[in-house]
């Protein structure tokens, strides 16, 4: 069903989002900021990691 980058980007994503939401929590943020704070992280994640796990060499 998943392909094995699709799979690790998801993994990936996921623990970046939930480590960064518990450093945010302990911290002393509140949950609100803590939960921006790891979906800012997971969206960073989601646009970087496919990048890097892509592998075809540019052509350029």
């Amino acid at each position: 069903m998943f392909s094995l980058p699709g799979l690790v980007v998801l993994t990936v994503t996921a623990l970046v989002v939930t480590i960064a939401c518990a450093l945010t929590l302990a911290a002393g943020a509140s949950w609100p900021n803590a939960l921006l704070g790891g979906a800012a992280a997971g969206g960073i994640t989601l646009g970087v990691l496919p990048r890097l796990l892509d592998e075809r060499p540019d052509s350029d």
